[in-house]
């Protein structure tokens, strides 16, 4: 069986990722670990992002953790365990189609015709064509 590889730093299934690779997922928010803040709370910091500079001290803010606090970051990953990379293909919620083509409506047309349960759901295009047109003939027919 051909391992997949990752397309950020070419690591393969189940191997962890290169360091600073942005499809590394955290380990504590399962989010992206390039972007998530999981580095400064688990250091002690307060994050408040309705806060000039997120509430950190502003040197951090601006050029990042110290050489002191990255090795402290990177001892807390490696405690916890590192995600090793797995890639889980998208797939259509309605009728299983893989990698579905990403398409755009507004927040107030997805709620009208998505369900709430599902509206973090994907959905390919013709499934969501279909739920409109299946909505509106069912409203229209009372």
């Amino acid at each position: 069986m051909d391992k997949i590889t990752c397309h950020g730093c070419g690591c393969k299934e189940g191997e962890i990722h290169e360091p600073y690779c942005d499809m590394e997922r955290c380990p504590f928010c399962h989010g992206q670990l390039f972007s998530c803040n999981c580095r400064y709370t688990r250091l002690g910091y307060n994050i408040d992002e309705s806060k000039p500079c997120c509430n950190l001290p502003k040197d951090i803010y601006e050029n990042g953790l110290t050489d002191e606090q990255h090795k402290k970051w990177v001892c807390i990953l490696e405690k916890k365990g590192r995600v090793p990379f797995i890639l889980y293909p998208l797939i259509c919620a309605k009728c299983g189609k893989l990698w579905p083509e990403f398409f755009k409506v507004s927040d107030e047309e997805w709620e009208k015709y998505i369900q709430g349960n599902k509206r973090n759901s994907i959905l390919c295009i013709d499934c969501y064509n279909t739920i409109k047109q299946l909505i509106d003939a069912g409203t229209q027919a009372r």
